[in-house]
């Protein structure tokens, strides 16, 4: 008896969580309710628990923040995204310019935002506070940059743009598709998403283009 209840509380492989794990869909379930009736920054760690029925300690064997649980709500539709992104993004189409599929890239990533600012805010936020990591660092955002550098490589040695860094303007790109950013050009000067895109292609497409003598 004592071996069956130690074998229960051994880690989880998170690989294989919610295959081998009851509480795993219930634990989301619950948080996707709560989120939605109440909005992230006011559910706690507590109140899933108590949602799904289950104990805190159940409940911090499987997440340790809400982080976790968010990125676990994301982690389908991110992958999705993430891999139709990157087939995109090495079309080998002569019709379609590296900087014109670079916009298309970003416009994208800005939908894709706007869909899920709070998740992936949440999620960025207790990534860089746990890890002491940037943003830069985070796997979104990593993958997100070898596709844009990819790009605009192509696009300076196509001879579409000006002479730049490609690393140190894809970095500064994605600063400013951070989620933070995002919800608050939202809350502070009410920007819609299209007001948000067209800032963001003025500086990094627009303002990229090699002008022609």
């Amino acid at each position: 008896m004592k071996k069956t209840e130690k074998a229960s509380l051994a880690p989880i492989d998170p690989a294989n969580q919610q295959t081998i794990d009851p509480y795993h869909e219930r634990i989301l379930n619950a948080a996707r309710e709560l989120f939605k009736a109440s909005g992230l920054e006011n559910v706690s760690m507590y109140s899933i628990a108590k949602q799904a029925g289950i104990g805190q300690g159940s409940l911090y064997r499987r997440f340790t923040d809400k982080g976790e649980i968010c990125s676990a709500l994301l982690r389908d539709s991110t992958g999705r995204f993430l891999t139709e992104l990157e087939r995109e993004a090495q079309s080998s189409n002569a019709d379609d310019p590296a900087l014109q599929r670079l916009q298309n890239s970003i416009e994208q990533v800005v939908d894709f935002i706007d869909q899920h600012a709070e998740l992936l805010h949440l999620i960025k936020s207790e990534f860089v506070g746990k890890k002491q990591l940037t943003q830069f660092e985070h796997p979104f955002f990593r993958r997100v940059n070898v596709i844009f550098t990819e790009l605009l490589s192509q696009a300076a040695e196509n001879g579409e743009i000006v002479n730049i860094d490609p690393h140190f303007t894809v970095t500064a790109l994605l600063s400013v598709l951070s989620p933070d950013l995002y919800l608050y050009q939202q809350k502070a000067h009410q920007s819609t998403k299209e007001d948000i895109t067209q800032g963001i292609l003025t500086l990094f497409i627009d303002g990229l283009v090699r002008k022609k003598r």
